[in-house]
């Protein structure tokens, strides 16, 4: 593959994510308002470390696995700030 054919991948992964994005961040703000209806935090630290648990047994990449966390710690702060954000 040349350097275009790859970057033309690169491109319609990250189309691929900014639909899921969207979508993820839709579904967290209606978490978001029945979190608000139940006087429930939207923080839940426990919830959080499950999700990390399983992604890190699910994603089996030592290697990658340090950036994958960063990326979805990025992605939890994003959608907590979006549940709080009316």
């Amino acid at each position: 593959m040349n350097l275009n054919e790859l970057r033309k991948e690169i491109d319609d992964i990250d189309d691929q994510m900014m639909e899921l994005f969207k979508k993820r961040m839709v579904i967290s703000k209606n978490i978001g308002k029945v979190k608000k209806a139940m006087g429930l935090p939207v923080f839940d630290p426990s919830r959080e470390q499950v999700l990390l648990e399983k992604r890190e047994i699910a994603f089996n990449d030592d290697t990658l696995w340090p950036m994958y966390k960063r990326f979805l710690i990025t992605l939890f702060d994003l959608s907590k700030e979006w549940q709080h954000h009316e």
